[in-house]
């Protein structure tokens, strides 16, 4: 089945004085990418060109039938219709693949992990791990024609790829509640020589992310289930070989109590989850997690020094909660600032919300005129996030659905830092007119606070930049008649967007 993508032409206003983060009108069209015909993105990563890789699934016409789905955008959100077909890759493995885990080696091949049920309604399932080219094409150098497959396992549900090339997948045994790790050598086979032929069991944790940590070391993150009344969170420090860390720890793994407060007469149950960590510039690593109990339905963040216990300078003891309605983005800025993000509803639809906090676990009364977050409707309809990352010092990448309960593979930028004051918007300063315009227009800056202009045609491509600029700037045009974008900076570093027609 041929597939296409169309970028959607949605323009999101946004005014300087209301937010200091927002969407970038030069990514994609007006901000944004949506790919049609997909049906629930599960991740994104950058491969070493800056392009953008998305993996999740398309629905077939079966309830439960799902092919692993590979997009593929540069790094301003355009698509690249060289990659596989129209910039989509469709691959059926068995009845139907539930991926999970996504990595993009140095060479700019994908490696992609997760479930296959071997056929309809079968409980049957095998965990995979499958390697792309980087035109999508699968890598049939790599283990059997491209995929390693082990039938003791329903899923391989995350990936860490070391400096050698080899690749160490993450997964659980359902019934003793385990976390296991696989590693592969470059080429796909299974690597004897770690843990015992290949496999480490992780005692009581049950896996839910993996991190390559500075020091070529992995950190395992999950959920300790020894109290069935109180599951806390576990992690582990290993490395290569699988040799737990002794000096991290207690002989390489920890539990925290997130929650103290239990009641022990009323047996209430407590369930903390955690399903982020990113390291920090120092080495300590922030961990971001879900919590519910009899007083509190939340998220929380953890951070943990290098040596594995809780840097008690960072929230109280160690911990911040924060209400959030499960928070499943989590990324940290150059200067350490923490960023979570997630879905939220808003007047209209489902949008994205963003929290910052500084590096101690304060909130950042900086970010947003002092309220910490920022709310960012993306698209016209329900925008669901599923992951966040740093594309530069201050601009941010979100993936998620958009439309349906999973949607669309969507992909949106976010300015995050242009520093705003709660004065007049630029609009009381800045007058572009007209609009509709033919062969020019002109930008009115008497109060000479204009310190760039940017003209973006409707892909977002740049047409035009103009830096040196007066009090009254005529610009003449040659353009088709269609819509246009105008990015204007100011001096402080304030944006005012402003759509434009061209007859």
């Amino acid at each position: 089945m041929k597939s296409y993508i169309i970028v959607l032409s949605f323009l999101v206003g946004f005014y300087s004085f209301a937010q200091n983060a927002a969407l970038d009108p030069a990514f994609g069209n007006a901000g944004f990418t949506i790919t049609p015909n997909t049906f629930e993105f599960r991740r994104f990563a950058f491969d070493p060109n800056g392009n953008i890789v998305s993996m999740g699934i398309s629905k077939g016409t079966g309830s439960l039938d799902y092919r692993l789905t590979l997009t593929k955008t540069d790094a301003n959100g355009i698509p690249d219709t060289a990659f596989g077909t129209n910039g989509i890759v469709l691959t059926a493995i068995e009845d139907a693949e539930y991926p999970w885990g996504m990595e993009i080696q140095a060479d700019g091949r994908i490696l992609v992990s997760g479930g296959v049920r071997i056929d309809a309604g079968s409980s049957t399932y095998s965990g995979f791990v499958i390697r792309y080219n980087n035109d999508g094409s699968v890598d049939t150098t790599f283990a059997a024609n491209g995929i390693y497959r082990d039938a003791t396992l329903n899923n391989f549900e995350f990936m860490v790829l070391l400096s050698d090339g080899s690749i160490i997948a993450g997964a659980n045994e359902s019934m003793t509640e385990e976390g296991i790790l696989f590693k592969l050598n470059s080429n796909g086979s299974l690597d004897t020589s770690f843990g015992i032929n290949g496999k480490l069991t992780i005692d009581a944790i049950w896996l839910t992310n993996m991190i390559l940590l500075s020091d070529g070391k992995i950190l395992c993150v999950g959920v300790d289930r020894l109290d069935a009344n109180h599951t806390k969170v576990g992690y582990c420090k290993i490395d290569g070989l699988g040799n737990f860390d002794t000096s991290f720890g207690q002989n390489g793994i920890m539990t925290i109590n997130i929650d103290t407060t239990i009641d022990i007469d009323t047996m209430q149950e407590v369930y903390e989850r955690p399903h982020n960590a990113k390291e920090l510039p120092d080495g300590s690593v922030v961990l971001s997690g879900y919590l519910s109990d009899k007083f509190y339905l939340g998220d929380f963040l953890v951070k943990i020094d290098s040596t594995g216990f809780l840097d008690t300078t960072f929230g109280i003891g160690g911990i911040v909660k924060h209400f959030y309605e499960f928070a499943v983005g989590l990324e940290v800025q150059p200067d350490g600032k923490i960023i979570i993000g997630h879905s939220k509803s808003l007047s209209q639809s489902v949008g994205y919300s963003l929290t910052r906090f500084n590096s101690d676990g304060s909130l950042d009364t900086t970010f947003n005129n002092g309220n910490g977050f920022v709310d960012i409707d993306v698209t016209s309809g329900s925008d669901y996030l599923k992951q966040i990352k740093m594309q530069a010092t201050d601009t941010l990448i979100i993936g998620g659905g958009s439309g349906s309960w999973a949607g669309d593979f969507t992909l949106a930028r976010i300015l995050l830092d242009t520093p705003l004051s709660v004065e007049e918007p630029l609009e009381q300063f800045v007058k572009i007119y007209p609009n509709p315009f033919e062969g020019r227009f002109f930008v009115e800056d008497y109060e000479q606070v204009i310190k760039e202009i940017k003209i973006f045609d409707n892909t977002g491509r740049i047409l035009k930049t103009i830096s040196e600029t007066n009090t009254l700037n005529e610009i003449t045009t040659n353009f088709a008649s269609g819509i246009y974008h105008i990015r204007i900076k100011t001096k402080d570093g304030r944006m005012m967007n402003k759509k434009m027609i061209k007859e």
